[in-house]
């Protein structure tokens, strides 16, 4: 009977020494000092750990502000980019170096102009710091430029090559170089019928019977309505002889030779183009907004010869 007790006591001892273990785990304990916390609290930070992190924050982000600006400035003046920026910015997070990019650009476009030493320097931090096209909105920002500065420098446009574009597919004429391209719906006007309007069903009045006369009755007139309708879809190139569209399976082609082409105007979101002979335009929905400034440039340079 006593040994029984002292078998109860000692499970009753070590349960009641188990929890203690337990609760002492469930602690919470700050993860730099190692202070305990309050049980409740969802930081992992006593307020004396937090408060000199936060001034630990503030201080690299003065020195890291205040180094970036030197380097800004430094690259403004020169329009290059050294090693040792490179490798200041190779440390930042991606976010940081997209800004600083956008910041870099827009003070070289300031006067509306991208000389070929300030592209050349937005490239080299574009390829060494690893930043696609999207990051820093090539097609838009930097593209036009290099089509404008062959112009100024070459007195003619750059070209693109097909295979590289995975259009190696599309046949050209004899002699014939490619500009410029890109993925474009073509819409052109037409009329849609929408129903008829002033329709009458007339009057009857009987004659004998089981007969009646039906007088007045017409259907009225179609009424219809021009609109821009989609026609086709596919690549649309721009060369040195044609502008065309090279369809996907089960549409159709277009091509346009330039010296058809009696003048064209440019959107945000495509080129709107009237060939000869052929009193309704055409519209070429393309699918990147930079494109159309590009056609543009191209088609400007090419009628303007």
């Amino acid at each position: 009977m006593l040994f029984s007790s002292i078998r109860s006591l000692i499970r009753i001892n070590f349960k009641v020494t188990h929890k203690k273990i337990e609760v002492i785990k469930m602690a919470k304990l700050c993860k730099n000092c190692g202070k305990k916390l309050s049980f409740f609290t969802s930081e992992t930070l006593c307020r004396e750990c937090k408060i000199s992190y936060e001034k630990l924050y503030k201080e690299r982000k003065r020195v890291y502000e205040s180094e970036l600006s030197k380097f800004e400035n430094e690259i403004l003046a020169i329009k290059k980019i050294t090693e040792q920026q490179l490798e200041f910015l190779r440390k930042q997070d991606k976010q940081s170096v997209i800004e600083f990019y956008s910041r870099l650009y827009d003070q070289f476009e300031a006067d509306k102009e991208l000389e070929e030493q300030e592209i050349e320097t937005l490239q080299k931090i574009q390829n060494v710091l690893s930043l696609t096209n999207e990051d820093i909105k090539y097609d838009e920002r930097i593209k036009p430029y290099i089509y404008v500065n062959a112009i100024k420098k070459e007195g003619k446009l750059p070209s693109i090559n097909l295979h590289e574009e995975g259009l190696e597919n599309i046949i050209l004429k004899k002699d014939e170089i490619v500009h410029c391209g890109d993925g474009a719906i073509l819409k052109e006007i037409k009329a849609v019928n929408l129903g008829y309007s002033g329709g009458s069903h007339g009057i009857s009045f009987p004659i004998v019977k089981g007969i009646r006369y039906r007088i007045g009755a017409h259907r009225g007139h179609i009424v219809k309505e021009d609109k821009l309708i989609e026609s086709s879809r596919g690549a649309l190139l721009l060369t040195n002889h044609r502008l065309f569209l090279h369809p996907i399976p089960g549409c159709k082609p277009i091509s346009i030779p330039l010296n058809k082409i009696l003048s064209y105007q440019c959107f945000n979101n495509g080129i709107e183009l009237y060939k000869e002979g052929r009193e309704k335009g055409y519209f070429f929905s393309l699918i990147s907004s930079g494109s159309v400034e590009i056609f543009g440039i191209c088609l400007g340079h090419l009628l303007g010869r």
